[in-house]
């Protein structure tokens, strides 16, 4: 029997709108919002407690460091917690910071609708300057994981020219327009149609 919400696994680049989305699913459509990072933030508190009270500016290069590290594992322990999350979750989820093609691809064969929030270089500054009063350091977007969305297949939002409430209701009707092809999917299936 299928699941009656749609899980949703955001990616793209910082600044994009991957964490305004997450917060609006969170709280308009009640998802449980996790995070990829989980696993990566608990072993850099442990490998470097110092940084725990860091700006993101400033721990986001230790951050990566950790997440290469731990991706080169199989299995995944990215996926591995994820995993575990979801088995115990009654309702949707929403994760946002999906990073590498793998990730895209774990979380499409996981039932999730894969949304690519895009958006200029020049958007996208501004809004991390608002969000974090600072932008990161300039090696940060050389990481290879920082790249990775472009690569990625799923459902494309430029969300450039959008407000805030304009693209979260362009993810919300994606979510319904997936729910409404798994229902009609269900539908052929129970009358015996291919």
């Amino acid at each position: 029997m299928e699941r009656r919400f749609q899980h949703v696994f955001l990616m793209g680049p910082m600044g994009a709108g991957k964490s305004t989305v997450a917060q609006y699913l969170r709280r308009e459509m009640e998802y449980v919002r996790y995070s990829l990072a989980t696993p990566v933030e608990a072993v850099l508190d442990i490998a470097a407690p110092w940084l725990r009270d860091a700006s993101k500016a400033v721990r986001r290069p230790y951050l990566q460091k950790v997440g290469r590290f731990l991706r080169e594992f199989k299995p995944n322990p990215l996926f591995l917690a994820a995993e575990e999350v979801l088995k115990h979750t009654t309702s949707p989820m929403v994760i946002d910071d999906g990073r590498t093609v793998e990730e895209a691809v774990w979380a499409d064969q996981h039932g999730f609708l894969v949304v690519i929030l895009t958006a200029s270089e020049f958007v996208r500054r501004r809004r991390i300057l608002e969000r974090d009063g600072e932008l990161p350091d300039g090696r940060t977007h050389e990481d290879e994981t920082e790249q990775q969305w472009k690569y990625a297949r799923g459902l494309v939002i430029d969300t450039s020219d959008l407000t805030e409430d304009e693209m979260c209701e362009m993810v919300r009707a994606a979510i319904e327009s997936r729910r409404m092809e798994r229902c009609k999917r269900e539908e052929r299936r129970t009358n015996g149609e291919a």
